[in-house]
């Protein structure tokens, strides 16, 4: 009972919480573990069939982009980072970190700096996708991101925006009933 009074959530709540917890550890442990393995074999396999050319990066950035996603969810979930919303805007932010990785390895691997107008090629991508990902940023801070208004309860301006216009339907129905 002094779980419950302290922390606001049962004992099974934070039995549960905890558990999923673990879980999601022992994931992130696995699949950092197989993607050590893994990419360890692809690099002794690279190494002994054309060791002048280093393609095991590829995959290696590929899965790189997973593993992140899975550690950043996790981190997320561990932290109790909420809104929905701003989770997604740190999931957007990590994947495009990534993702572009990748395509800039490709680009100066594969492509040799392939030109497409008076930029390389891995540069629209990462211009384009980069505006989008501001551009949900200002979403998110503009309309999600809560302002602390009583005793450290947050409203986002969605959330005013809906108290406000539940308040005019009541006035109006108010209205109608007099």
């Amino acid at each position: 009972m002094k779980i419950e009074s302290e922390t606001g959530f049962s004992e099974e709540s934070l039995r549960r919480i905890a558990e999923q917890k673990i879980k999601y550890r022992l994931s992130i442990k696995i699949h950092f573990f197989l993607y050590l393995l893994g990419n360890s074999l692809l690099v002794l396999i690279n190494l002994l069939t054309l060791s002048y050319y280093f393609w095991f990066l590829f995959p290696l950035l590929g899965w790189f982009i997973g593993l992140t996603m899975h550690v950043v969810a996790y981190c997320l979930y561990a932290k109790g980072v909420y809104p929905m919303a701003k989770r997604g805007v740190i999931l957007h932010f990590f994947a495009y970190l990534t993702v572009n990785l990748l395509l800039f390895a490709i680009d100066t691997n594969l492509m040799n700096n392939f030109m497409f107008g008076s930029l390389r090629w891995a540069y629209y991508p990462a211009i384009f996708w980069g505006v989008g990902l501001l551009l949900h940023i200002i979403v998110y801070f503009t309309y999600f991101s809560g302002s602390v208004i009583e005793k450290g309860v947050g409203k986002s301006k969605k959330e005013r925006a809906i108290e406000k216009e539940m308040l005019k339907m009541k006035k109006r129905t108010l209205k109608k009933n007099k």
